[in-house]
């Protein structure tokens, strides 16, 4: 059964479609809120634990020496299990590395939306990312080109100004030929494997 990956540039509202995905009954998970991504060191290009029992954690820092990519191999097991149970799943989220891992996904849906909405929805959230000048410099640099871009892979663009309730209807009826009628009860594992610990993502 499909796997419909839910992304966009930081600020396009993809924690509150989990949230309301989950809210309607919809098998949804987070990539960073459910530890489908790893934090790479971009000097060592290895795996690093994320620091999250320190008190003087610099997040901003910790983002210059590490990137948020997508782990081919929970994304691949969270796809199995979707198949097992016959239930389709939304994965929402964003992180390096899609290209590795777009194979597994059903459809792509790209949440869109104009700069100053973006500025505004990332100075009012809690989330850090996107606050330090640098990064909302990269985000702005990166909505140059990221519809067209998506586009050309094939992804299905949402507008994500318009009200949450529309967005999600928009997704749900992107995705409604894989839907088969549903049955309460049965759920995909929201952390895969011991190692899918939530661990705070750059992409939200």
């Amino acid at each position: 059964m499909a796997v419909f990956y839910v992304t966009g540039l930081s600020g396009t509202g993809k924690s509150a479609v989990l949230t309301e995905l989950r809210a309607r009954g919809y098998q949804a998970r987070g990539v960073d809120e459910d530890g489908y991504g790893d934090w790479i060191s971009r000097a060592t290009g290895t795996p690093a634990d994320f620091p999250r029992d320190d008190s003087n954690f610099d997040f901003h820092g910790w983002y210059q020496e590490h990137e948020w990519v997508l782990s081919m191999r929970r994304i691949g097991v969270l796809s199995r299990a979707a198949a097992r149970l016959g239930e389709p799943v939304f994965l929402c989220g964003a992180a390096s590395g899609d290209g590795t891992v777009w194979h597994l996904f059903d459809k792509v849906l790209a949440l869109v939306a104009d700069v100053p909405t973006l500025k505004r929805r990332i100075a009012g959230r809690a989330n850090e990312f996107g606050k330090a000048p640098d990064e909302l410099a990269a985000i702005i640099r990166w909505h140059a080109s990221f519809e067209a871009a998506y586009r050309g892979f094939g992804a299905i663009v949402i507008d994500a100004t318009q009200p949450l309730g529309g967005v999600v209807d928009e997704i749900l009826a992107a995705s409604a030929s894989a839907f088969p009628p549903r049955s309460p009860g049965r759920d995909v594992p929201r952390q895969v494997g011991s190692e899918a610990d939530a661990r705070p993502g750059a992409g939200t």
